[in-house]
C-alpha cells in the first residue's frame, strides 16, 4: 500500500469524524427544532452550539434581535443535549441548558435577554384561563419616565391601550382582552402600535413619531379567535436604525394565530 493511499484514507476518516462529532451533513435517525427569542444589547457577539455542533453561521449580533432557528439531527440512543450560548471573542459562557431526547419533545424554545454584558430573567405569571397576560419590557436608558403603549387602526380610528405605565428597564404585566374595533387578526395585524409619554399623546422616545411607532403584525396580540389563557412577553427599544422600535417576541410562534 503506498503512502499516497495511505493519507487519503486517513483524511476521509478523519473527515467522517468530524461530521459526525459536529451531527451535520450527515444522515441520522432523529432530530429536534431549538428557537431562541429575545434581544442582545451591547457590543459582543453570542455563538450558539448544541454539544458539538457550533453555529458559526448564525451568530446573535450586537444590538440585534434575536430570531435563531436550527434543527439539531442525532443518532437514536441519544438521551440529551446541551444547549450553550457564549461570548465569541472571549469564550465566557452566559447560558446552558440540557434538553431531554427521551421524552419525544422534537421542539425547544428558550428566552434571551442580554443587556450590556448581563442576562435579564424573564418571570412571566401563572396562566389566567379568564383573561390574556401581557408582559412588556422596554429599554430606554434615556430617560426612567412611565411610558404607554396604544394599539392604534389608522383605517378606523379604533384605539387600546396595550398597557399603561410602563417603567423602563422592568418588565409591567398587565390584563388584556381584545378590545371592539379590535377583535380581527388581520385588522390587529394592519394596526399600528405607538409609545407615549403616560397619560399624553406626547411622543415616548426622542419627542419623535417615527422613532415611537411599530406595527401590530408578528406581535400576535389575542383576537377574537386567539383569546383567554396566553401569556405573552415583549422585549421593545428603539430601533439603532434611528426608525421604529423593534419588538422581540419572548414566547415561540404559535401555529394557532
Amino acid at each position: 500500500m503506498n503512502n499516497s493511499y495511505i493519507k487519503g484514507f486517513v483524511m476521509a476518516a478523519l473527515t467522517l469524524l468530524s461530521l459526525v462529532s459536529c451531527n451535520k451533513d450527515v444522515e441520522t435517525d432523529k432530530a429536534i427544532t431549538v428557537a431562541i427569542h429575545g434581544y442582545n444589547i451591547g457590543d459582543d457577539q453570542l455563538e450558539v452550539s448544541v454539544d458539538t455542533a457550533v453555529y458559526t453561521d448564525m451568530l446573535l449580533r450586537a444590538n440585534e434581535q434575536i430570531g435563531f432557528s436550527a434543527v439539531y439531527p442525532y443518532f437514536a440512543g441519544k438521551k440529551d443535549a446541551t444547549l450553550r450560548v457564549k461570548n465569541k471573542e472571549t469564550g465566557k459562557e452566559l447560558f446552558s441548558q440540557t434538553m431531554s431526547l427521551e421524552t419525544g419533545k422534537l421542539e425547544f424554545y428558550y428566552n434571551l435577554l442580554h443587556i450590556d454584558g448581563k442576562l435579564v430573567e424573564v418571570k412571566e405569571p401563572a396562566v389566567d384561563t379568564s383573561t390574556n397576560k401581557l408582559g412588556f419590557y422596554i429599554h430606554y436608558p434615556t430617560s426612567n419616565e412611565p411610558i404607554d403603549i396604544i394599539l392604534y387602526n389608522t383605517n378606523t380610528g379604533a384605539m387600546a391601550y396595550l398597557a399603561e405605565k410602563v417603567m423602563p428597564g422592568t418588565m409591567t404585566y398587565v390584563d388584556y382582552l381584545p378590545q371592539p374595533g379590535l377583535t380581527d387578526k388581520n385588522v390587529i395585524e394592519a394596526s399600528l402600535v405607538y409609545f407615549t409619554k403616560a397619560g399624553t399623546f406626547d411622543w415616548a422616545f426622542n419627542d419623535n413619531e417615527y422613532n415611537s411607532q411599530s406595527y401590530g403584525h408578528g406581535m400576535y396580540i389575542p383576537h377574537r379567535f386567539y383569546n383567554l389563557g396566553k401569556v405573552q412577553s415583549y422585549f421593545m427599544t428603539p430601533s439603532p436604525s434611528g426608525y421604529g422600535v423593534d419588538v422581540a417576541r419572548l414566547f415561540p410562534n404559535n401555529k394557532l394565530y
